[in-house]
């Protein structure tokens, strides 16, 4: 069997890629193609991020030693992914996180093959929901969309999703993209 792919969902806070996330696995989760990997945060949990909760300390701790499958710092915190994932991605089965945008070459580095979807909302859309959280005030919220407008990342995603219209719609978009994947790995395989 080969390799899994390392699917990285990414884009910028707001755009709503924990719910996309969410909804994937409710129609994918059961199949045993795909792993939808917990990232582990420095944050207590919260509505808003689907995480486990690590402490600095030992955040720190797996950082300075490998420990961890990726781990990377962006926005004050502390973000982390389980060294099992390895072994999920060598059986053949997909992995799928939230993963930040600058972290893209470090997972390149250490995958075989990562597959990128990037999550997106227009500017007004981003800070409406940003805003329903209740965790940045409104001038924080500017001032994060402005940054966030002059950032370059190169991402060379494999599918843009504008996440503006009803989940199920958007949802639906991803579910297809992932399913579609999964179909072709598996006609990889099977291929003499």
């Amino acid at each position: 069997m080969g390799s899994g792919a390392f699917i990285a969902i990414v884009g910028p806070s707001g755009a709503g890629k924990d719910t996309l996330i969410a909804h994937a696995r409710a129609a994918l989760g059961e199949e045993g193609r795909f792993l939808f990997a917990r990232r582990m945060v420095t944050r207590p949990a919260n509505a808003f991020e689907d995480h486990d909760t690590i402490d600095e300390e030992s955040f720190e701790a797996g950082h300075a030693s490998g420990r961890f499958a990726l781990s990377w710092r962006a926005h004050g915190l502390g973000y982390a992914l389980p060294s099992s994932i390895v072994e999920t991605l060598a059986s053949g089965t997909h992995v799928i996180c939230n993963l930040s945008r600058a972290v893209l070459p470090l997972a390149r580095s250490r995958f075989g093959r990562v597959v990128v979807i990037e999550i997106t909302a227009p500017p007004e859309v981003l800070a409406a929901r940003l805003e329903g959280r209740g965790r940045e005030s409104r001038a924080s919220i500017e001032e994060r969309l402005t940054r966030e407008a002059a950032k370059s990342f190169e991402l060379r995603a494999d599918l843009v999703i504008v996440n503006d219209r009803p989940v199920a719609e958007t949802g639906g978009r991803l579910v297809a993209f992932l399913a579609a994947l999964a179909t072709e790995s598996v006609s990889e395989t099977a291929s003499p």
